[in-house]
């Protein structure tokens, strides 16, 4: 998990230890969140909670080029599992909060 720290041992192992609780309460709230999820929701989650301010960011920086590229890629990653996940038979269309009408 990303919230933990890794700490190295004289042999070269590698440990992951999270925080004490009063240290970090953080790592245990996040761990709460996810553990009932598969691998996959989790993903979902930290892409909704990592894409939750962009609407604010986006009003006070400008760089509409790289925002295409990058929203381009993000948006062919989701349409990706969406197709995985139905099948085949899932289009963009079926993740827009209203879908275009075909003519």
């Amino acid at each position: 998990m990303l919230l933990r720290k890794v700490r190295r041992r004289k042999t070269g192992e590698v440990s992951a230890v999270c925080p004490a609780h009063s240290e970090y309460r953080r790592c245990d709230e996040v761990e709460a969140i996810t553990r009932p999820f598969s691998p996959l929701v989790s993903e979902m989650l930290a892409l909704y909670c990592h894409t939750r301010l962009i609407g604010a960011l986006s009003q006070s920086e400008t760089c509409p080029d790289e925002y295409r590229m990058t929203a381009r890629q993000v948006i062919h990653h989701i349409l990706e599992g969406w197709t995985n996940q139905t099948g085949g038979r899932g289009t963009i269309d079926d993740l827009l909060l209203e879908p275009r009408h075909r003519s």
